[in-house]
This record gives structure tokens, C-alpha cells and sequence, in this order.
């Protein structure tokens, strides 16, 4: 059977949005592979895999596609299969309609089905070159007509794209490269204020007479961590008048993480958080949105003749904790407020830039 004839190929606007998906499939799936590899190893390869055949292959796919109308035959090239089909045997030419496309559909004499690439067009919009390809192959058909029977039916190739660009984008989406940690366009934190200046104000605010604790605050910059520190403590006399009682604390601790080994900065201080956020048996934690990337606040020794509650936060590469205690249980709700307080301060104070 000769390969000269005509060709029917897709039309314009099909073409044009295939490139461009090939085009946005290209770009999430190469950063989805390099923030994907970088981050799991070859592990992920396997999904790596499967999004670039679905996000790149399948547009490529469409636009390989082509029909052409030989003298006694119709040549289906679908990527990467080519099938000849004798135009004797087939039947009738109907529509098969996807999620955004239609396509023609040989229906054969012995019940048959062949599935044509091209002619395509979006379904929701009408498109002459398409009406021009679909009447030409129609009119092959019938030149060479048969009795025509009832074709079958199916819906599985118009379900399992839609279904397989589903997935592909689920798998981006579940670990998407935009919030990886080697993201370029992330904001990471490359040194700290001092924390006994930065809260030193607010401090004395809520613990009258406090002064700093100087065996507990420091600053200590290593090379793979930064971390300040400092503790206010209010006191007072007892009554044998000399004896000095604490009456309130608070310690503020903040490092910034640079990164060890393959453990990026940002997933050091998530480490960091979650060690400093596994409470004991009796105390509560609770979730603070809006705050960082993730922020809790426990409340410590609840029961006890005293307010203790420590705020957690971790941003990018930094990890803050606020620790406040009052000697007096009712001031619950006002030490949760003013420690989320001085967290959001700290956080406002220190400069995140894009790597």
C-alpha cells in the first residue's frame, strides 16, 4: 500500500497549545527532577520518570500524530504506533470526544475500533480546518463503502489521559519544587540580631525588674550553626528577706542553621522543631497559624501553682523559642499572647533573602 496521499494533521490552536504544554511540562518536571534528586536521591527517579513521560511525552505524543488518506487505505500514526487500516474495512467515521478534544474514531465492519490522532480540535470551539479534514476523510470512506455495522464503545483512552496528567500533577504537587529547600527563589536567613537587644524592651515590660541572666545568654556562631541566646529572670526577696525568689523568666533562643551534609539549612531547623516540640505526658500543645512555617505553643505543667508556656516557630533556616513563667497559674492566656507576641517580633526582625 503506498504512503502518498493526503495528510490530516491537527489544527492550529491544537498545535499551539500543545507546544506550550510541552513547553510548562519541560520546565516543572526538569525542576521537579533536580529539586527531586537533590532533596531523595535516585529513589524518586521512578516518579521523576513518570512525570516527564506524561508532562513532556504526552503533548509530544499529540503533536507526532498524524492521519494519512492513501488511495485504497488510511495510514493512523498515533506515537509510537502506526497502524495501516484498508479503507474497505471500515464501516463508519464518528467523533470521540475527550476532556478538552475530539478526534475521529474508525469504526470497522467487525466491530472495531481505530483511534486517529489527527484530525483534533478542542471540542468547545469550531475550527474549518478541522470540518475540511473531517469531510475529506468521510468522503474517502464512503468511496470505498461497505456495509456498515453497529461500532462498539469504550471509554477508556478518553479517561486514562486526563487520569494519567492527574497523577503526574498529584506527584508534583505532593512534593512541589517551589517548596524545596534548594529553591533559588526561597528566602533563607545568613545571620542574627543579638537576642538580649532585640527583646531586651519587651522583656523588662512584662517582667518588672528583670535583669539578664549572664551565665545563660551567649552567642555562638559555628559553622554549621548560629545561636543566640539570652534568659531575663524578675526577681524578689522571701521573707526571710534574703532570699531572692524567681518570680518570672524568660528565655529567648534562636539559631540559624546552615546545613550538614546533604541535610539542607531549612530541613535542620524542622529537626530543630520537632525535638523542641515534644511535650511531656500532661502538658498541651496547640498549633499557631500564620506563624513561620510551622509554630506551636505548649503550655508546661498545666495544673501546676505556676504559668510556664513555650512557643516554638520555625521559618526557613531558623528555629525560635520562646520559654515565659510567671509564679502565678492565672496569668495563662496573658503569657500564650506575649510569647506569641515576642515570636512574631523576633521573626519581623530578622532578614529572610533569596539564595
Amino acid at each position: 500500500m503506498s504512503e502518498a496521499g493526503r495528510p490530516l494533521g491537527l489544527c492550529r490552536a491544537v498545535r499551539r497549545a500543545a507546544w506550550s504544554a510541552v513547553a510548562a511540562g519541560a520546565v516543572v518536571s526538569g525542576l521537579y527532577a533536580v529539586m527531586g534528586l537533590m532533596g531523595h536521591g535516585a529513589h524518586l527517579l521512578p516518579p521523576v520518570v513518570f512525570v516527564v513521560l506524561v508532562l513532556v511525552g504526552r503533548p509530544l505524543a499529540v503533536l507526532g500524530g498524524r492521519t494519512l488518506l492513501t488511495g485504497d487505505g488510511i495510514v493512523a500514526r498515533r506515537p509510537p504506533l502506526r497502524r495501516v487500516v484498508p479503507a474497505s474495512r471500515v464501516g463508519l467515521v464518528k467523533l470521540r470526544r475527550g476532556l478538552l478534544l475530539e478526534w475521529p474514531v474508525l469504526c470497522l465492519r467487525d466491530g472495531g475500533l481505530v483511534e486517529l490522532a489527527a484530525p483534533a480540535r478542542f471540542w468547545f470551539r469550531a475550527d474549518p480546518e478541522f470540518d475540511r479534514d473531517l469531510d475529506a476523510l468521510r468522503a474517502h470512506v464512503r468511496a470505498h463503502a461497505s456495509v456498515v455495522t453497529r461500532p462498539q464503545r469504550g471509554v477508556l483512552r478518553p479517561a486514562t489521559g486526563p487520569l494519567l496528567t492527574a497523577i503526574a500533577v498529584a506527584l508534583v504537587l505532593i512534593d512541589p519544587p517551589w517548596a524545596s529547600d534548594a529553591w533559588p527563589l526561597r528566602r533563607h536567613a545568613r545571620r542574627l540580631p543579638d537576642a538580649c537587644q532585640m527583646f531586651d524592651t519587651q522583656a523588662r515590660a512584662l517582667l518588672p525588674g528583670a535583669t539578664v541572666d549572664r551565665m545563660l545568654s551567649r552567642v555562638d556562631d559555628g559553622p554549621h550553626v548560629a545561636r543566640h541566646a539570652c534568659q531575663w529572670n524578675s526577681t524578689r526577696l522571701a521573707a526571710d528577706g534574703t532570699t531572692l525568689v524567681v518570680i518570672g523568666r524568660l528565655s529567648v533562643v534562636i539559631e540559624l542553621e546552615h546545613g550538614v551534609g546533604p541535610v539542607s539549612d531549612a530541613e535542620e531547623a524542622h529537626r530543630d522543631f520537632v525535638r523542641e516540640t515534644r511535650i511531656d505526658a500532661g502538658e498541651y500543645e496547640t498549633r499557631i497559624p500564620r506563624l513561620g512555617d510551622e509554630a506551636e505553643l505548649i503550655d508546661v505543667r498545666p495544673g501546676s501553682n505556676l504559668t510556664w508556656v513555650v512557643v516554638a516557630v520555625h521559618r526557613a533556616n531558623i528555629e525560635e523559642k520562646i520559654d515565659l513563667m510567671y509564679r502565678d497559674r492565672t496569668r495563662e492566656r496573658e503569657a500564650a499572647r506575649a510569647a506569641e507576641g515576642l515570636a512574631r517580633l523576633g521573626l519581623s526582625e530578622i532578614h529572610f533573602n533569596r539564595t
